[in-house]
């Protein structure tokens, strides 16, 4: 077995091991290649989701990983299947600036994860402005993280509950400050602001 073949085995062994039964992640390998080059991952955490012109909660996020010919040397790439709000993602999911040969694909799962509940987001090197001038507008207000989920822990919640007891309410998001001068996809030159939030690795 090649090198590449190698690590595409291992990568399938790992993510088996660390997400199958977990809570808010379900991975599943696409195509018919085995070890598997492909991945759908539906993730049930709390992101965030343009609901016309302005954010919005959700729990209910899918994405595609496809891993190029090249892989490791070349990073997995990684495509939303389903809407997603966050500075970082737009066609596609930016994990470029802690992508290295020897990151696993369990944590990349585990960092998209973090990508979706803006655990770890960089308006300073934003794929979609508008939601990165959002971002950095809301930072002073302890808004972020939008989910507090460790995918490095699988984090089960077991307690009793009164069958008349309502969920508590969730708080309105900021109102999504718009530029006059541009449509909601192509921001006007002033809306990138030059912020810069240093990722964090949270596994």
């Amino acid at each position: 077995m090649n090198p590449r073949l190698r690590r595409l085995q291992a990568d399938y062994d790992d993510v088996r091991e660390t997400f199958s039964g977990h809570p808010h992640v379900a991975v599943e390998p696409t195509g018919s290649r085995r070890p598997p080059e492909s991945y759908r991952v539906v993730y049930r955490l709390r992101g965030l989701v343009l609901n016309g012109e302005q954010p919005d909660f959700c729990d209910h996020h899918e994405v595609e990983i496809m891993l190029p010919r090249y892989y490791p040397a070349e990073k997995p790439y990684v495509v939303p299947l389903t809407p997603v709000f966050h500075p970082n993602i737009k066609d596609y999911y930016c994990i470029a600036d802690y992508w290295a040969a020897g990151t696993t694909l369990a944590d990349v799962i585990a960092k998209l994860g973090d990508m979706i509940q803006w655990r770890v987001y960089n308006p300073g090197s934003p794929l979609d402005a508008i939601a990165a001038k959002w971002a950095a507008e809301q930072e002073p207000t302890g808004l972020f993280p939008i989910g507090r989920v460790d995918l490095g822990v699988a984090d089960f919640d077991i307690g009793l509950k009164s069958r008349k007891e309502a969920p508590p309410a969730e708080p309105p998001l900021p109102l999504l400050a718009l530029p006059a001068t541009s449509a909601l996809g192509t921001p006007s030159a002033e809306v990138a602001d030059d912020i810069v939030v240093t990722l964090r690795n949270n596994r």
